[in-house]
């Protein structure tokens, strides 16, 4: 029972959070679009401590993968080995 429940709570962050991101993409694409300027930097306000987890967790693994890469191959690409991420509760 309680497993079942956990394993809806965990779908319910990787839905929400799917959803603020394709909000966010839309608003990236519409200016684009409309004022013809390329956003570097996406805004999600309001994310929960799971989705803040959540998406270290993905960016932690991406930064391993790519280290592992990078170690393994013969040419010595440039691979960006961690993602930044700027919180706007960081910014001055």
């Amino acid at each position: 029972m309680a497993e079942s429940q956990r394993k809806e709570r965990k779908a319910e962050v990787y839905e929400r959070l799917i959803d603020r991101l394709s909000v966010a993409l839309d608003s990236a694409k519409t200016a684009v679009r409309l004022r013809d300027e390329c956003p570097v930097e996406l805004e999600l306000r309001g994310l929960s401590r799971a989705e803040l987890e959540l998406i270290n967790v993905y960016l932690n693994r991406i930064g391993r993968e790519a280290d592992e890469r990078s170690q393994g191959s013969v040419n010595m690409q440039k691979v960006p080995r961690k993602a930044k991420v700027i919180w706007l509760k960081d910014r001055a």
